[in-house]
């Protein structure tokens, strides 16, 4: 059993998602107040910053909201979000997917008001950005509406459930949604979790909840819609 402990513990690799395994019993700060880059290009869509845990520190970390290219046309990105349950905070990952489901009633901003995303739509194989939410460069991208949203709730609270948390609940649909098909993070954004949790600045003992959100900030270029990292975009 020594041995296949062993064994297991060389072959399966780290990844920065896995405080989805990781019980805590006190919940993760107030998201921090940040201004978004201008969006990159076509197809890039908005997958706001989150608190994630490093258990190896026993400590939150900050990860930048970043502009990703989705992995497949007529993709959205449900955020991820923390829970309370079975007496601690367990984080829910997020997913790409054809619609946008329960994520918490966090409100992160640019779109993700805490129910569903109002930030932009696919429309014959283009996204459209709402710049109510969204900063674009419409001297560079032309696929561009305004349309005012209503925040489901006005707070910074990152959580739901628990004490202080949201207590939003997931709808028939929302719950509908969560059993489609989904495409897990891409590795863009799982190198920039990676990239955020080995810095010490990102701990929340260390920003005391106000992290440097410069740090990470640029959007990330791909080479195809499958996710696949290629060269990293200047800032616009």
């Amino acid at each position: 059993m020594r041995i296949l402990l062993a064994f297991l513990a060389l072959v399966i690799p780290a990844t920065p998602f896995r405080q989805m395994n990781v019980s805590i019993s006190i919940g993760p700060p107030a998201l921090p107040v940040f201004e978004q880059p201008i969006c990159p290009g076509d197809g890039y869509l908005w997958t706001p910053g989150y608190w994630a845990y490093d258990d190896s520190v026993s400590d939150y970390y900050w990860v930048d909201g970043e502009w990703v290219m989705a992995p497949e046309e007529g993709f959205l990105w449900t955020p991820g979000y923390w829970s309370w349950g079975d007496r601690g905070y367990r984080f829910n990952e997020g997913y790409w997917g054809i619609e946008v489901g329960f994520y918490g009633g966090i409100n992160y901003g640019y779109g993700y008001s805490g129910e569903g995303y109002e930030g932009g739509r696919w429309d014959h194989g283009h996204f459209f950005y709402n710049r109510s939410v969204n900063r674009v460069d419409v001297t560079r991208n032309h696929n561009v509406y305004d349309e005012q949203i209503r925040n489901h709730n006005d707070n910074r609270v990152s959580f739901n459930g628990g004490n202080g948390g949201i207590e939003a609940r997931a709808t028939s649909q929302q719950e509908a949604v969560a059993r489609q098909r989904h495409v897990a993070p891409v590795a863009i954004q799982t190198e920039h979790a990676q990239t955020a949790r080995s810095n010490p600045e990102l701990r929340a003992s260390s920003n005391h909840g106000t992290p440097p959100v410069a740090i990470g900030s640029r959007p990330e270029a791909v080479s195809d819609r499958r996710g696949t990292p290629s060269t990293r975009a200047g800032e616009p």
